[in-house]
């Protein structure tokens, strides 16, 4: 059960529930972390680009949130990780580089089919 929080979006547009938990920073969220990489599932959701930059700047402590998704079956919510939190993040891509590399040289069916080894490629570019 989804604990309640105010650091929470209760829907796509919830953007307040993004600013109070940009406000309130690490490590107040970091209890929620989960649910906010749920609203990274789908990059057209309005709430992605904003939760995005809030996420990529908590670094190295959000690895092993992210590296259960990485090591998960749902390929476009990788990429989409890939793409806005993980590359932005030099200390991400540091702590996600061995995942990054079975992901560039190792990618499922579903995650050749996204990209997401393309994606990965190209973070690893960034180190």
């Amino acid at each position: 059960m989804r604990q309640h929080s105010p650091y929470i979006p209760s829907d796509k547009h919830d953007l307040a529930a993004v600013q109070a938990a940009m406000a309130a920073g690490w490590p107040a969220i970091a209890p929620v972390v989960p649910d906010l990489l749920v609203w990274m599932q789908d990059p057209n959701w309005p709430l992605a680009r904003t939760l995005a930059p809030l996420l990529s700047s908590l670094g190295a402590p959000l690895a092993p949130a992210i590296r259960q998704i990485l090591d998960g079956d749902d390929a476009i919510w990788k990429h989409n990780l890939i793409f806005r939190v993980v590359a932005p993040s030099p200390t991400l891509l540091q702590a996600l580089a061995a995942d990054l590399h079975r992901l560039a040289t190792h990618p499922s069916a579903s995650d050749r089919a996204e990209e997401v080894d393309i994606e990965a490629r190209a973070a690893l570019l960034l180190l």
